[in-house]
């Protein structure tokens, strides 16, 4: 994915990182055929970060969650920051 930015993500407060596993959980939560409890997805998700294998990626406008290649979630900073709590803004 050329838009990307393999490089890193500045300013991605904890707040916004929280809320992209948030909606991360959700997007793959309601994928499934069988319903899964918010909590298994969210560990399952946690188990695949921890081996590596999900990625946050970024660019100037966007926030990508990568999983086995694919975009899972896609958010604009722009929203993303709107959508975080105030005291988190700017950190």
């Amino acid at each position: 994915m050329d838009e990307v930015d393999q490089t890193g993500i500045p300013w991605l407060t904890d707040s916004h990182r929280n809320f992209v596993a948030h909606l991360s959980t959700l997007t793959i939560q309601r994928q499934l055929d069988n319903p899964h409890p918010y909590d298994d997805v969210s560990d399952a998700l946690g188990d695949l970060a921890d081996a590596g294998e999900v990625l946050l990626r970024a660019d100037d406008e966007n926030v990508y969650v990568v999983i086995g290649g694919h975009v899972i979630v896609h958010a604009e900073r722009d929203w993303l920051e709107y959508m975080t709590p105030v005291g988190e803004r700017g950190q």
